[in-house]
């Protein structure tokens, strides 16, 4: 060992004897430390530390000799063999996390609390997409669950990216990590700042309210921060507990920081050399840190698929050892005819038979659909029993007073909400089964009775986007955002921002966005809401150019405009179908007649105008009568006298 540490000539030794007894040795600097270093922590006795440099560069194997030859020529006796073997024994077992000191510790939660606004917010911004259905009307444009969580996570991964960056060089340049390697302590920071936006990202599915959901994971953060704190600070803290807490990010991450901290104690730092160095390695912190992204991104798309929420179809808890899933194969299902549903009226009582052109163009199958909704005092049911056929090239309309169900029944066919007994299909996709309804969106253009659209955005930004989102190619876009804007007579507002809009032309952009595109199926939830009688003119002149080889099923409270627009209409009171037909059969099986309004002045002879009307109509009766209006109900039997 002398030898061998006293081969090279940077590693000679100078030994000064003050006497027989006395003598010193005289190293080259920095070969061995100095003397004053104190170690106040067992946890500093490791292969790393600067007093194992007496061991390596030969001074006590030297000393050892001298005392040995000393010892000879003074007794005779040779202690050769027992001082030859001089080894540095480190005393006590070394911790398996390095401990840090009260004012350490407080950097430390500051750290980890540093990248808890990424999570924070979001958590805030995901939720409050599924407040306003954004997420799942997206998902009906055509939007793939891949696309929606890469869209939030690479923005946020570029933020955590350009911290990490800025706190690594901060970290180096200062006098926090110096010695260390600023590769390593980006690593550190950005694996940390990542598996933070994925724990934020596992709770949003257990959350309905946005408020909820940062308040819950800016606290637990801390919370899981202080006991990473508790770790690094008690030196007693047992070992199955530091193993049991590391699949949470903030202890990890704590205990990694510790690690470098200690390293900076020895003037080394956290480099690539010794990673894999200690009880428990820096390398360990950066692995389970990568494992616990994974493990949070899994476990968010699963809670994601089998939580129930207030929108959208969810999956069985143990959907994926199904083979279905993995086969995609297509479920078999029994379809109801129209005929033996809707209780015990008579089926040709309510429904008026189709022409034989439409008798195979079936397009959406409605088939005993029920649903209920259940609440703290009693269970609503909000659709009972209701069934019939939508069929291809005809426009149908969903009449009823709100809260009939005619929403309810549109949320049911766009995959918003699955029916509690009973299905429907869209051209054989079942729209109950989130892969099948997967296929059926493809077809569907849907404008929901509430506006859903980017606010800060204008009305072409949102179309074009949109249209990207539906897969329209991209050379297509412009041309087919262009052709909307005409169609609908919005060009004059097309570089206003959304939030600007008033409220019929938000109606007039949750058209536009509907119908990019030319889906084959249009559902719409009241779409002429608060237009305007001309932009409502615009709306039916579309709606009926584009009628051929499509369907188009809209919901209405005006019966000019069912009249006006459907070929069929589906009459809904309480959730029950009452009558499905056109106009005449209608008004033929309720005896709802005609309405004839007359307006007049105050010249006018009420007396002799009423006697004129009934001497053509005998069966017309007076509903109404004020100063400026008459009303007549004329019977559907007399329709050959004024038609």
């Amino acid at each position: 060992m002398l030898a061998s540490s006293l081969s090279k000539p940077s590693n000679f030794v100078g030994v000064v004897f003050k006497d027989f007894m006395s003598y010193e040795l005289r190293f080259f600097p920095d070969v061995i430390p100095v003397s004053s270093i104190y170690m106040d922590s067992r946890a500093g006795c490791s292969k790393s530390c600067e007093a194992a440099q007496y061991w390596s560069s030969g001074f006590t194997v030297l000393q050892a000799s001298i005392d040995a030859a000393i010892i000879q020529l003074k007794t005779n006796v040779s202690l050769w063999k027992e001082l030859e073997s001089t080894k540095a024994v480190i005393m006590g077992e070394t911790a398996i996390v390095e401990i840090v000191t009260f004012s350490r510790g407080i950097i430390l939660i500051y750290l980890v609390i540093a990248f808890s606004p990424f999570g924070y917010f979001l958590a805030i911004h995901i939720v409050a997409e599924k407040e306003k259905k954004l997420k799942e009307f997206l998902k009906i444009m055509g939007l793939h669950d891949t696309a929606f969580w890469l869209s939030w996570v690479l923005l946020y991964m570029s933020l955590i990216f350009l911290m990490s960056l800025l706190m690594a060089v901060i970290a180096t340049a200062s006098s926090l990590f110096p010695q260390s390697s600023s590769i390593v302590i980006f690593l550190l920071f950005f694996l940390y700042g990542l598996s933070s936006i994925f724990f934020a990202l596992m709770l949003t599915p257990l959350f309905k309210k946005s408020k909820h959901v940062g308040i819950v994971e800016f606290f637990v953060t801390v919370a899981f921060g202080f006991i990473g704190l508790l770790i690094v600070l008690m030196e007693s803290f047992p070992k199955s507990l530091v193993w049991l807490l590391s699949p949470f990010c903030q202890c990890t991450f704590l205990i990694g920081i510790a690690q470098v901290m200690h390293l900076e104690d020895f003037h080394e730092g956290a480099l690539f050399s010794n990673l894999t160095e200690g009880p428990y390695p820096l390398i360990i912190t950066l692995i389970m840190l990568a494992l616990n992204s994974t493990f949070y991104v899994l476990l968010a798309v699963y809670l994601d698929q089998v939580i129930p929420g207030e929108f959208g179809l969810r999956r069985s808890s143990l959907y994926f050892l199904k083979p279905s899933y993995w086969s995609k194969s297509k479920r078999n299902y029994k379809e109801l005819s129209e005929g033996n549903v809707n209780g015990n009226i008579s089926f040709s009582e309510i429904v008026e038979p189709v022409s034989s052109e439409f008798i195979g163009k079936e397009a959406i199958r409605i088939s005993g659909i029920q649903k209920t909704y259940r609440k703290k005092s009693e269970n609503v049911e909000a659709l009972r029993n209701l069934s019939f056929d939508i069929y291809e090239g005809q426009i149908t309309a969903l009449l009823g007073h709100s809260g009939t169900g005619k929403s309810t029944l549109m949320n049911i066919l766009c995959g918003l909400c699955p029916p509690s007994d009973g299905f429907a299909s869209i051209y054989g996709h079942r729209v109950s089964e989130i892969d099948e309804m997967f296929e059926a969106r493809k077809m569907i253009g849907i404008c929901p009775q509430l506006d859903i659209h980017f606010d800060v955005l204008t009305v072409e930004e949102n179309l074009s986007i949109l249209a990207s989102i539906k897969g329209i190619p991209a050379n297509n876009i412009i041309q087919e955002v262009q052709k909307v804007l005409l169609d609908l007579d919005m060009q004059p507002i097309k570089d206003n921002p959304a939030k600007k809009l008033s409220g019929g032309q938000k109606r007039k952009l949750s058209l536009g966005i509907a119908v990019l595109g030319n889906p084959k199926i249009l559902l719409l939830d009241e779409p002429t809401a608060g237009m305007d009688p001309c932009s409502r003119h615009i709306v039916w002149n579309l709606l009926k150019y584009r009628k051929a080889n499509r369907v188009t099923v809209f919901s209405t409270h005006f019966m000019d405009e069912a009249d006006i627009l459907a070929d069929r209409k589906a009459v809904i009171s309480q959730g029950m179908l009452k009558c499905v037909g056109s106009s005449i059969f209608l008004k033929s099986k309720w005896g709802i007649g005609y309405r004839l309004s007359m307006y007049i002045d105050r010249y006018c002879a009420t007396e002799s105008l009423t006697s004129l009307v009934r001497q053509h109509i005998p069966g017309a009766t007076l509903l109404q009568q004020n100063d400026q209006q008459l009303m007549f109900s004329l019977p559907f039997k007399d329709m050959d006298k004024f038609s």
